[in-house]
């Protein structure tokens, strides 16, 4: 770590902190405006797996500029004095940098909507037997499958150590 707290690495925190978050929020550019959305998500190895309808802004926008930005954070703990104020908060973000596309593969998009069905809801996770739930290639009309190809993170974690902020920075390039 250098003087400024910035670590060349913290893939692994990065990582269990992309693992751990709920909602995560891309931002998209379409020449003119930014545009920001809340989503629900799956990382797995270098990627950003959400699903969407079939139309709509989002679509849009990757059509003509894949370029994101992905962002999750994770407050930790009550906020806390900060120069005399109650205005501090510790917490860990993480920033993924990559560029959108649509799955194509039927295959593909089955497993990952599966792994991403698995992450928010019980019944996908049970063995069929138990009164499980399967994606199929049935259901793959439901919805679109969207990846987001990191080539870029980096992180934050602020915390406050006897009394005083510390601030720790990841900093990883993927491709």
């Amino acid at each position: 770590m250098d003087e400024t707290g910035l670590v060349d690495d913290g893939l692994s925190e990065m990582e269990d902190i992309l693992n751990r978050a709920e909602v995560g929020r891309m931002a998209l550019f379409d020449g003119t405006m930014p545009y920001i959305i809340p989503l629900n998500f799956l990382y797995k190895d270098g990627k950003i797996i959400f699903h969407c309808a079939w139309e709509g802004r989002k679509l849009d926008i990757i059509s003509t500029n894949p370029n994101c930005c992905f962002e999750v954070d994770q407050f930790m703990g009550e906020v806390s004095y900060h120069y005399e104020s109650r205005c501090h908060l510790d917490y860990d973000s993480v920033l993924a940098f990559g560029r959108a596309r649509i799955e194509d593969n039927d295959e593909t998009k089955v497993q990952l909507l599966q792994l991403l069905s698995e992450r928010y809801n019980e019944l996908y996770k049970k063995p069929v037997s138990e009164g499980g739930i399967r994606f199929t290639l049935e259901r793959i009309t439901e919805c679109l499958c969207i990846i987001i190809d990191v080539f870029e993170l980096t992180g934050r974690r602020e915390v406050t150590v006897d009394g005083k902020r510390k601030k720790i920075k990841w900093h990883k390039k993927l491709k």
